[in-house]
This record gives C-alpha cells, sequence and structure tokens, in this order.
C-alpha cells in the first residue's frame, strides 16, 4: 500500500509497482496545479477571473469542465460545478484545512444576499457556459464561478485506473480522500467498509467488489464550520435554495461502475433525503446503488445493494 498527499486529502494506492507509484503522485500534483480553486495562480482560478470572456484552456481543464457539465445535466442540475462563488462567501474560500482553524467567518454581506436571489434565477436546463470543443475555450457567465472539488478527485481518479489498466496491471486500487477506483475485482474480490459518521473508528457496512467500481462517500458532517452569526455551514450546497442542504440524511456512500457519477450522485442524495433520494437513484440510475446513514443514526439502502455483499454464495459481513 502507498500513501500520499495531494488535492488537499490522503490519497491511497495499491497493487501498483513503484515506477506507477511515482506515476500516482506526479498525476494528481498536476491535475492539483489545474484544477484547485484554493490556489490563486491554478489554471482553475485564471478560468474564474476571466467570466464573462472566452478562456482557451488545457485539455486537462476543458475536459474536467466538459464532464462536470454533463454530470449537471445528469444529475438534474442537482449537481452544480459553478457556486465557488458562493462557497468562498459562505466561508470555503481556502483548503479545509486552514478552514477548520478558523473560529468564525463574516455572514453574507446584504449585496451576497442579493446575488443569490440573481443565481436562483440562473440556473435551469441550459447551463450558462458556453464550451468550443473546437478551439477549447470556456466562457462563463459572468456571476459563475467553478468549484470542481469532488468531482476532480473522483474523475482524476477514475482516469488514473484507467491509465493502469491500459498499462497491463490487471487489479489495483486508488482512493482520493476515501473515494475509491478499483478494478480487477474478478480475480481479486476487494472489501470495502463504511464508516459510521458519528464515530469514525467503526463501520456500518461492508461489500465485497467483484468488478470494476467506484466507491464514494459524501457527508455534511466533515466539511462544516461556524459563521460569524454562529451559524452552522457545510460545503454541501442545495442549488435550488443556494444554501447548505439539510435533510434527514447526513451521510450517502454510492457504488456504480463509474467513481465520477458515484461521487456526483452521493452529493445529489445528502440533497435530497433518503426518500426522494432513494426514488431517484432507483428510476434514474439503475446502475447505482447507495448506503445512507441518517439523523437518527438509522442505515438504509437504494439499489441493488445485495449484489455487493455476496462472497460464495453467502452474506459477507
Amino acid at each position: 500500500m502507498h500513501t500520499f498527499r495531494a488535492m488537499n486529502t490522503e490519497f491511497v494506492t495499491q497493487g501498483l509497482p513503484e515506477a506507477e507509484q511515482r506515476e500516482a503522485e506526479s498525476w494528481f500534483a498536476f491535475v492539483e496545479k489545474h484544477l484547485t480553486r484554493f490556489d490563486p495562480g491554478s489554471e482553475l482560478s485564471r478560468l474564474n477571473r476571466s467570466a464573462g470572456s472566452p478562456f482557451l484552456a488545457t485539455p486537462i481543464l476543458f475536459e474536467a469542465v466538459s464532464v462536470a457539465v454533463d454530470y449537471y445535466h445528469r444529475a438534474d442540475g442537482l449537481f452544480n460545478p459553478f457556486l465557488g462563488q458562493l462557497l468562498s462567501d459562505l466561508g470555503y474560500g481556502r483548503s479545509f484545512g486552514e478552514t477548520a482553524e478558523e473560529k468564525g467567518f463574516s455572514s453574507l454581506a446584504p449585496d451576497r444576499t442579493e446575488a443569490i436571489a440573481r443565481l436562483l434565477g440562473s440556473f435551469g436546463p441550459e447551463i450558462g457556459a458556453k464550451l468550443n470543443p473546437l478551439h477549447r475555450s470556456i466562457e462563463l457567465s459572468p456571476a459563475w464561478s467553478v468549484d470542481l472539488g469532488g468531482i476532480a478527485k473522483g474523475w482524476s481518479a477514475e482516469k488514473f485506473a484507467g491509465m493502469m489498466r491500459r498499462k497491463g496491471i490487471a487489479h489495483g486500487a486508488v482512493s482520493a480522500g476515501g473515494d475509491m477506483m478499483l478494478w480487477g475485482g474478478e480475480d481479486r474480490p476487494q472489501q470495502v467498509n463504511i464508516a459510521d459518521p458519528f464515530a469514525l473508528d467503526r463501520d456500518i457496512d461492508s461489500f465485497v467488489i467483484r468488478r470494476n467500481a467506484g466507491v464514494a462517500t459524501s457527508s455534511r458532517l466533515k466539511r462544516k464550520w461556524l459563521d460569524g452569526e454562529g451559524q452552522e455551514r457545510h460545503h454541501i450546497l442545495d442549488p435550488r435554495t443556494m444554501i447548505p442542504s439539510l435533510t434527514d440524511v447526513v451521510q450517502a456512500t454510492v457504488i456504480h461502475p463509474s467513481l465520477t457519477a458515484a461521487e456526483v450522485y452521493a452529493k445529489c442524495l445528502l440533497i435530497l433525503g433518503l426518500q426522494a433520494g432513494t426514488a431517484w437513484l432507483e428510476s434514474k440510475h439503475p446502475a447505482a446503488a447507495a448506503v445512507f446513514v441518517c439523523e437518527d443514526g438509522s442505515v438504509c439502502t437504494a439499489g441493488f445493494i445485495e449484489a455487493y455483499r455476496q462472497e460464495n454464495g453467502k452474506e459477507a459481513g
């Protein structure tokens, strides 16, 4: 097992030779250089400062933003990668390692409250970002700011797993802060445990993965802080209200053939809550399975989750 830090989180790889371990560190450092919003010098930050004008992007930024726009539509707008400035205004303007050390944050100024009202009317079926594949240019609407956040981790980890498979590495795993892409499970099944968000030293469920799969967990208990008025905030914004979501679900884990999809849909389930989230996932994304942890500590599932608990015909923990 090989661990390193990138993108403000811990990465873990398993099953990789030493040369590919170094390749992993190089790849995720490259991703961070281009896709973080916390570094004013990153390519993503430069894109955000160019809002209102066409921006000529590198291949990695253009692909990442294109994927984010695609999932905006797949997720019916519940995933919205264009709320970066609003997250900053709510107190999440620095990487969370820095933010967590702060004792409080300024409340939203009146002009920002008005800006939220304008944003509520800005998002709809047609997203306000123009992507030109021929010139590889991106033009953001003036009020918009890209935050790739978790999707950048999931997408880049899935890309890396694909790179390793093409190099002939038949089985392995890469974890980006706990969101995992696993491959080669047909030959070497891998067990995945889900931590209890109320007691991280114990698990609430476990699965045996026998196929290529992404596993992503999103929680509103992890990245949270108090604003200047003592009100608790967290980083999962509901695009329908432009404020942090508050439902009966505090943690959602999604298993899906794509880690990018799992990462996006886990956030959507937090926003929708248990009943609406279960119906949405099962009707629109049948390839996914999910485990919910609710405010009262209860654990519920959605999708064909039992397929991941079977090991040699018996329940696997």
